[in-house]
């Protein structure tokens, strides 16, 4: 049998507060934007930094625990898989990509009273 991987990680900044609400069977989802930098123009005397936004999906327990810990500006650490939906708008269908997350860590340092050591990391396996 064949195995194949779609793993991603990335580390940026949280670009808006997190938007949890719960599906018709009662499932908990949260969307975010996250953003990570990076600089462009090898081998040019000009080095530009461009900025990519992803679109980024938790589910259950890691979107409980964006609602209470995630705020926009934060530094995260995520891991996760690459995904593919679309939508319509205006009678046009627009594809989209997503990263569904299965594990968060805030790298940003914690607001006063916002959480204790053992809740900076999260998977969706602990529920």
């Amino acid at each position: 049998m064949s195995r194949s991987v779609n793993k991603i990680i990335l580390v940026g900044h949280v670009g808006r507060d997190p938007e949890v609400r719960t599906t018709q069977n009662g499932t908990r989802v949260a969307n975010l934007s996250l953003a990570t930098n990076y600089r462009s123009g090898a081998g040019t005397e000009e080095m530009e930094e461009k900025t990519d936004w992803h679109r980024i999906v938790l589910w259950n327990r890691l979107a409980l625990f964006a609602r209470e810990y995630v705020a926009k500006g934060d530094r995260v650490y995520l891991e996760g898989r690459l995904g593919y939906d679309e939508y319509e708008r205006d009678g046009v269908t627009i594809p989209t990509a997503e990263i569904h997350v299965r594990e968060l860590v805030l790298l940003s340092p914690r607001r006063t009273g916002a959480m204790d050591e053992s809740t900076s990391e999260v998977t969706s396996e602990a529920a």
